[in-house]
């Protein structure tokens, strides 16, 4: 699939069947979340793919801004320590998001031609989180993807709105 038609056809999924993601697809999800570009080129990003599906329940309780009914969910993570190691603060505080944003979004754009749904969430209650998933101290879990069957095609995406794009300047029309 063409990446602009990816892009077209990405969605955020809210309901999805109880049919398993297959090991197979979620090897490839996982690798298009590899091929994301990291700061500093260096390999600070952690993933885990949550696929029991006791698991899945419980990550979906302890994250109450999960609505999704996702079989799988595959979490991003930035170990703190090397990152601000290799980056500094910067890359500690903002890289590292940035990265996970990327990772994500590479999930989101493969999803399409693996006929997978995907939803994106921020766990709002990070302890618990790192509790359920064993996250060491310097861990942060920065992204969670929940990764799916769609149960239905959810309705066509909502007319884009024309982008605010300057030229050389703020202000300046494009």
């Amino acid at each position: 699939m063409d990446v602009f038609e990816a892009m077209r056809r990405r969605r955020m999924h809210r309901r999805f069947t109880r049919e398993p993601v297959s090991e197979e697809v979620l090897a490839q999800l996982v690798r298009a979340a590899t091929l994301a570009p990291m700061g500093g080129n260096e390999l600070v990003r952690r993933l885990i793919v949550v696929s029991d599906p006791r698991m899945v329940k419980t990550v979906r309780d302890v994250t109450p801004s999960f609505l999704a009914n996702a079989t799988a969910v595959i979490v991003i993570c930035t170990d703190l320590d090397r990152a601000e190691a290799s980056m500094g603060r910067q890359g500690r505080e903002i890289l590292s998001l940035l990265d996970a944003g990327a990772a994500a979004e590479n999930v989101a754009l493969a999803a399409p031609a693996l006929g997978i749904g995907i939803s994106f969430v921020r766990s709002v209650n990070e302890s618990a989180l790192r509790e359920v998933l064993d996250l060491p101290s310097h861990v942060r879990p920065d992204s969670l993807v929940g990764v799916a069957h769609p149960a239905s095609t959810p309705r066509p995406a909502a007319p884009r709105r024309e982008p605010v794009v300057f030229r050389d300047r703020f202000g300046e029309p494009w």
